[in-house]
């Protein structure tokens, strides 16, 4: 992988609402409330009541509208806040800002990290990796910066498009820097989000001697100056709000149609833990994939 982006991450502890804690700007916005029992009810807030001595809220859905006390819900957000993990996919970047989903993350159970929200532009990623009997100085770290500039809502459709740019720094070894700008821009439908992205190398070598302790060396290839691009697609299925079918298009150098990598794999995702699962196809070799992240807050 000649690129490194964004990855990663989300879990959102339950808590006991009070009347107070439901904000008065979600009234007339789609929700979903997640109960006690671990069902779920989505639908419109419609507002506040008073039942008995117990507080409630009014949620219209499809089937009528329901009476929830506070004391049953166990988690309660808006709909378009419910996907916590938007702001990657297994291994790319999308537009979409970190936000309030900052998160814990691992990759490969063989780096640990953080992504930081700035706000509902800035967005920071900070990996580094952690094998066993490599020395420090072989290791891999990562760090990966954006700001989301803008967010469009389409006109005739359900969704919206958002707009970044960012850039990041990754050493392969500790002499070995790579360092990238890059752009991105994610579609964002009901179910599914399109993030195109094209990425610049300001690195100033062409030939790395990537080392590994006493597990060897190899050289790795890639131009200066070269430029690249991704394209990625994350889908919810249909039938399991939880899951989601992600893929992803890789070349590092347009001079270059051979070194391209095809990425696909799956999430399970709530808003609390994501956990990822997929492979990584080149021309050479194909790798699995595998990443979890935690959103505690």
């Amino acid at each position: 992988m000649r690129f490194l982006g964004g990855f990663i991450v989300g879990l959102a502890l339950a808590c006991s609402l009070s009347a107070t804690e439901v904000p008065d700007e979600w009234i007339g916005m789609p929700v979903t409330v997640r109960l006690t029992t671990g069902d779920k009810i989505s639908g419109l807030l419609l507002g506040r009541v008073q039942r008995d001595t117990t507080d409630a809220i009014r949620v219209r859905t499809e089937i009528g509208t329901a009476t929830i006390d506070l004391g049953q819900i166990a988690e309660l957000r808006l709909l378009e806040d419910l996907y916590r993990h938007a702001w990657r996919l297994l291994l790319m970047p999308t537009a979409e800002p970190i936000g309030a989903n900052s998160s814990a993350v691992s990759l490969e159970l063989m780096t640990i990290g953080a992504a930081i929200g700035i706000g509902d532009v800035g967005s920071l990623l900070v990996l580094r990796s952690i094998v066993p009997g490599i020395p420090s100085s072989h290791q891999l770290s990562v760090i990966n910066a954006k700001a989301t500039l803008l967010r469009a809502e389409y006109q005739q459709l359900d969704g919206y498009l958002t707009l970044a740019v960012g850039g990041n720094l990754a050493w392969i070894n500790s002499p070995n820097r790579l360092q990238h700008v890059w752009a991105a821009t994610t579609f964002t439908r009901v179910r599914s989000r399109l993030t195109m992205m094209t990425f610049y190398n300001l690195s100033d070598r062409d030939v790395y001697d990537v080392a590994a302790g006493t597990f060897g060396s190899v050289a790795m290839r890639y131009a200066r100056n070269a430029i690249g691009f991704g394209v990625g697609l994350d889908v919810q299925m249909p039938a399991r709000d939880d899951l989601h079918v992600l893929a992803e298009l890789w070349n590092s150098d347009l001079a270059r149609p051979y070194q391209s990598m095809v990425v696909v794999g799956v999430r399970l995702a709530n808003t609390a833990l994501a956990l990822d699962a997929g492979l990584a196809i080149t021309s050479q070799v194909i790798l699995p994939l595998a990443a979890v992240s935690w959103t505690p807050w």
